[in-house]
């Protein structure tokens, strides 16, 4: 009992600190990570989509919210990371939304497992408790993860320890083969969790540490390769489930990557980007003076670099400190991007590695390194007390210390204005630093009490740093959280129509995603990619909307002809009926096929073509019966995330159209019979439906969703099996 409690003494205290640290967070109500516009505009109203969803039991593999239906788990959303899961259990408020609380205590708990995953790697690099805690504070309180609120980037980054931990077991010899897969089961799990950039700088980092591994160990060096192919294959296996469906969007969807067009599947990301989203050579000096940053926070204080020099200096004979500081050299070298010609090189080469446009975010590897090797520093500070290195560095943090304080207050009184009160926190962090560890040296200062001061000290200096929370208080904030609230009277007038609602509005007015947030179908929506065939379509102009279905308009003003106040909000803006606008899914019994997609699409504005009576499509048309369209009467049931069901009696064989985005892995059934489903109009659905009343049902059941998740399955199952066998 007494070695179970020693044992989660570590994680215990590492959940106090964590949970203290982000007081404002888990301790009052008046603190929210949500104001700011990505996040409240996307990530709020996606996670609330999943949860939502999960709740109701569905898993949702599309959204059918925005974009008139995307695939919702091809476009990296987060929906195959299973904690996300976990929200679906959370309370929800009397509008069935997660609460502000759920939502703080999300941000926290991320963190506290990130924290948990770096004190088990340096436990089984055999540091002890206090450098363990040391190193998971510096890892999620500092650094990109202290300072970031994108979550689904802070999940891929937190699985980094446990991707080392058993990477470096299998080059220990510890259960060689269940170790490397286990560490191919981490690496695998980052890319489940809605973003590709940190995986693939995780994938990259750990491709190289096999290969520096294989080069060291000489006569080994196949057994090593075999180790490194065995953790590849099972990173492959467990990630499938999100690379497999991501792959098929990938190739169908245009994505917005920050120029002005956007770019197809074969179109790599212009190094242009890359170089906007550099970190620079003069942010290094953010790493130890709080708020010198560019894109990426590299934070982590002058005490956690100077234990991880110590580490890296007195621990340089062994391997893994080797590894860990090669590692954060060449990850903060890379995060400079264009200022490093390295990185335009593997761009120029690697197409994978061009596809993750922020190298900035390479300072999660950088911070992640540091930590680790600030945990070997305090470890090796104890054993070498009395070495000239500590003496050495004593001397520096206390000159250190004196000259930021003499600097930042000589500049103060010659300006005229207030010091900067960061660089004071440095300074004293500095000289607080040097005088334990000098007190510490001449035994004034007990092992024990050292060890309790350093990483309160850590705590102080990391809190001058990071993410600064918006107050609900606070009048010169944002107001993004303010305005998932807001006109709350059109969403209830949009939800008591009786017929499917599908919206236009102005992402100038309304800028959260309606659709996830409000469980109402839009045309556009708050996204990174969409397919590309309704991006080929001009779907601005009024006959394309009402080929659509947007039968409502959001909007100060008429925003095209034939359109009538439904509705006048409260905050100014109008719900518009689009009179013209088409029902959700209707028959037809005409159609004109074209030989590719550039002849099809500008024929749907040709005025002389009545696009309710005759379908467009490419390739060979089928065979249809003409007879009075009045006879016929096909009728929208609802919609799932994944599902969607219709009535149809006609009159003789046509189309029924259905105003939903085609994309593969959509399948239909008429009375229960299969039937293909052809992409009409450039975007559409449609089946081919005979004379008579049948029922339709849509299925959204794409074979890369299936395979993955088989594939990941897989990848689990023998991962364990592997471990049972070791042992």
């Amino acid at each position: 009992m007494r070695s179970l409690s020693g044992k989660l003494a570590g994680p215990a205290l590492l959940l106090l600190i964590c949970v203290g640290f982000y007081w404002k967070l888990t301790l009052t109500s008046q603190y929210t990570w949500l104001d700011s516009p990505d996040i409240a505009n996307m990530d709020a109203p996606r996670l609330q989509f999943i949860a939502t969803q999960l709740r109701h039991g569905h898993f949702p593999l599309w959204d059918p919210h925005h974009w008139m239906g995307q695939p919702f788990l091809g476009q990296f959303t987060g929906v195959a990371y299973p904690v996300n899961w976990l929200l679906a259990l959370t309370p929800f408020n009397k509008a069935g939304k997660l609460t502000s609380s759920v939502f703080n205590w999300y941000f926290v708990i991320i963190r506290c497992m990130g924290a948990l995953f770096c004190y088990l790697l340096c436990r089984s690099l055999a540091r002890s408790r206090a450098a363990a805690i040391i190193a998971a504070i510096v890892f999620v309180l500092g650094g990109m993860i202290g300072s970031t609120d994108w979550p689904e980037v802070i999940n891929g980054a937190i699985w980094m320890p446990l991707v080392f931990l058993f990477l470096l077991r299998a080059l220990r010899g510890e259960k060689p083969w269940a170790s490397a897969a286990l560490s191919g089961v981490f690496l695998g799990i980052p890319w489940l969790a809605g973003h590709h950039e940190v995986p693939i700088y995780i994938s990259f980092t750990v491709a190289g540490v096999w290969i520096y591994a294989a080069i060291d160990a000489r006569r080994d060096a196949l057994r090593v390769m075999k180790l490194a192919a065995t953790a590849l294959l099972f990173a492959v296996l467990v990630s499938a489930f999100q690379t497999l469906p991501g792959y098929e969007f990938g190739k169908l969807a245009m994505r917005w990557a920050g120029v002005e067009q956007p770019l197809g599947w074969k179109q790599a990301v212009p190094y242009l980007v890359h170089a906007e989203y550099s970190s620079s050579p003069a942010a290094f000096l953010g790493i130890v003076f709080a708020g010198l940053n560019r894109h990426v926070d590299p934070y982590i204080g002058i005490i956690a670099l100077a234990l991880a020099a110590s580490g890296t200096v007195l621990g340089w004979k062994r391997r893994d400190v080797r590894i860990f500081a090669i590692v954060s050299l060449v990850a903060l070298l890379f995060s400079i991007g264009h200022y490093n010609q390295w990185h335009g090189l593997l761009y120029a080469v690697l197409p994978l590695f061009g596809v993750a446009r922020i190298p900035a975010r390479m300072l999660a590897v950088f911070g992640f390194s540091v930590a680790v090797l600030a945990a070997f520093g305090l470890d090796l500070i104890r054993e070498h007390l009395n070495s000239r290195w500590v003496q050495r560095m004593i001397i520096v943090l206390a000159s250190a210390g004196a000259a930021i304080f003499v600097i930042t207050f000589s500049f103060a009184m010659a300006a005229r204005f207030n010091p900067d009160q960061s660089h004071v926190i440095t300074a004293v962090a500095a000289l607080l630093f040097a005088a334990v560890l000098a007190g510490w040296r001449r035994g004034a200062v007990s092992p024990g009490a050292a060890l309790l001061v350093i990483p309160l000290l850590i705590v102080v200096e990391l809190g001058n740093g990071g993410m600064a929370f918006a107050s609900r208080y606070d009048k010169t904030r944002g107001g993004w959280v303010s305005r998932l609230h807001q006109n709350q009277d059109i969403i209830r007038f949009l939800r008591q129509q009786n017929e499917p609602v599908r919206v236009h509005y102005d992402d100038r007015e309304i800028s959260i995603n309606l659709g996830d947030w409000e469980d109402i179908d839009t045309q556009g929506g708050f996204t990174a990619a969409v397919t590309r065939n309704l991006v080929l379509e001009e779907g601005h102009t009024k006959r394309t909307r009402d080929l659509f279905a947007i039968n409502f308009t959001i909007a100060k003003t008429p925003t095209q002809p034939n359109q009538e106040v439904a509705w006048p909000a409260e905050s100014g803006l109008n719900v518009y009926r689009n009179k013209d606008a088409f029902p959700r899914a209707w028959a037809a019994h005409n159609v004109m096929a074209f030989a590719s997609r550039e002849e099809l699409i500008p024929k749907i504005q040709d005025p002389a073509i009545n696009l309710r009576q005759t379908v467009l499509m490419t390739g060979k048309p089928p065979t249809l019966e003409t007879c009075d369209p009045a006879a016929d009467q096909v009728t929208y049931l609802g919609a799932t995330a994944n599902s969607v069901s219709l009535t149809a009696a006609l009159g003789c064989r046509g189309i029924v159209v259905l105003a939903d985005t085609w994309f593969p892995g959509w399948r239909a059934t008429v009375d229960g019979r299969p039937t293909p489903v052809l992409e009409t109009y450039g975007a559409l659905r449609g089946i081919v439906v005979e004379k008579g009343t049948h029922r339709i049902e849509y299925r959204y059941r794409p074979a890369t969703a299936i395979a993955g998740a088989a594939m990941s399955l897989l990848g689990l199952l023998g991962a364990v099996a592997l471990v049972i066998r070791g042992r």
